[in-house]
């Protein structure tokens, strides 16, 4: 399955730019107001689970672990789009979407009763990772335009699995697709602009590492 990220997330840029448009005729600001409304479109570097999952060298195949080793891996990054509605100048709620791709081939290094003399390749392991979360976002400090908050993300992830198998369909695994708790903590984020704003966070769970973007107040 091939997806275009450039072209997803260049879509909702063009469509971020346009609602920001819109929304900045006939605004009326007084010293009460602060945006409400928050659209941001985001992208990633791989997620730690991710990371873990795919190099991992333990190989597992009908119930029996080999010692195994990952090669060749791919990543294609973390692309998101999420809204956050401001409860409080400093206190904000939230939804996250976020889909990536990973491969890897996948080695037996030994395996007990055969005698091999080099590593043998299995298959190719293709995992799909879409995710959902609601969040909760405490801005920090403010300066100008210039921003730094925090974030607490909770909610599911689906994992889909598919195998390529190369040959020795005895050692090839079942495809492992299932649906796991989803989790993302974003310690420190910086973003600079008025209504419409860049962005880069640091975090650690299902979202990515390293994540830069573009955001909208309104």
């Amino acid at each position: 399955m091939k997806i275009s990220f450039k072209r997803i997330l260049a879509v909702l840029f063009f469509s971020i730019v346009t609602v920001g448009a819109f929304a900045q005729i006939d605004r009326v600001r007084d010293s009460e107001y602060y945006p409400r409304n928050e659209l941001y479109v985001q992208y990633g570097t791989p997620t730690v689970m991710e990371l873990v999952t795919v190099l991992s060298k333990d190989y597992v195949s009908g119930g029996q672990h080999y010692e195994g080793d990952s090669r060749n891996h791919k990543f294609s990054g973390v692309a998101g789009i999420g809204y956050n509605f401001s409860i409080t100048p400093k206190f904000a709620m939230g939804i996250y979407g976020g889909i990536s791709y990973s491969s890897a081939d996948l080695y037996i290094l030994h395996a007990e009763g055969i005698n091999l003399k080099e590593p043998l390749k299995i298959c190719r392991s293709n995992i799909m990772n879409y995710s959902g979360q609601l969040s909760a976002t405490m801005i920090y400090w403010q300066r100008g335009a210039w921003e730094c908050s925090g974030a607490l993300y909770l909610g599911v992830a689906y994992l889909h699995e598919t195998v390529d198998v190369v040959d020795n369909e005895y050692f090839a695994p079942e495809p492992d697709s299932r649906l796991k708790f989803a989790y993302h903590i974003t310690p420190v984020k910086f973003r600079y602009g008025d209504e419409i704003g860049v962005f880069a966070e640091l975090g650690f769970g299902y979202r990515g590492l390293l994540n830069v973007g573009l955001s909208i107040k309104i």
